[in-house]
């Protein structure tokens, strides 16, 4: 029988897995088994966030293609002319492209912090096998990540956070750029104060469900087990 002591930087995760105070571990017993399982879990969570990550980039990249494209069209629509008449008809040809780049601003954003959510949960995922393998299989998964650290060591999810900075930032630039041009710089001034409130206001409001439900989980928890009693 071979008993593997508990590091006491894992100590707070492995009490929190096994529900339960150790400093040891026994080869062959029940805690073992279940680390091993939880490291399976792992592995396997982890290839389906990666998987839906890249997935939901090809969408998030078709959607801002459709954009691009979109707001290419309503730049080449051409303007009535200057009679009265059709001045009602100008201002709507003109709010086309700006609306389009403000949508395309607001799906930056959307995809900023998908890809934030997803690169957490990776780097979670990760520092989970990280600790279950010292206590099963070894440090296989440390040790392959570990190969070749150096200029090419990059990490795929924060590439992808880069990315939808880049995005993100093109659009607000887009934005600004045709309501300058259109109302001038009290509208690009106005145009960068909207972009901020949005960015606030979406970071607040989808933040509120994560806590909520991290928060309400132990009290359910105990509502349902009065419901099963």
């Amino acid at each position: 029988m071979t008993r593997i002591n508990i590091h006491p930087e894992d100590a707070q995760f492995m009490r929190e897995l096994l529900s339960d105070e150790m400093t040891v571990i026994d080869s062959d017993s029940s805690q073992t088994a279940r680390i091993n399982h939880s490291l399976l879990i792992a592995i396997k969570q982890r290839k389906s966030e990666i998987d839906t990550s890249w997935k939901q980039c090809i969408l998030f990249f078709i959607t801002f293609l459709s954009l691009y494209t979109a707001l290419g069209a309503s730049l080449t629509l051409d303007m009535p002319s200057g009679s009265s008449g059709h001045k009602s008809i100008e201002y709507a040809l003109q709010a086309i492209p700006v609306l389009i780049a403000f949508s395309g601003f607001f799906v930056s954003i959307l995809f900023l912090f998908l890809t934030r959510a997803s690169a957490r949960k990776q780097m979670n995922w990760e520092r989970s096998i990280h600790i279950l393998e010292k206590y099963s299989s070894g440090n296989l998964f440390k040790l392959t990540h570990a190969q070749g650290a150096g200029t090419s060591n990059y990490s795929i999810p924060l590439i992808y956070i880069s990315l939808a900075y880049f995005i993100c930032l093109t659009w607000l630039i887009i934005y600004n750029y045709l309501t300058f041009t259109t109302s001038g710089v009290f509208g690009s001034v106005i145009s960068l104060f909207i972009s901020t409130m949005a960015y606030v206001i979406l970071d607040i409001q989808l933040l509120k469900p994560f806590k909520h439900s991290i928060e309400s989980e132990p009290a359910r928890v105990k509502q349902d087990d009065k419901n099963q009693e």
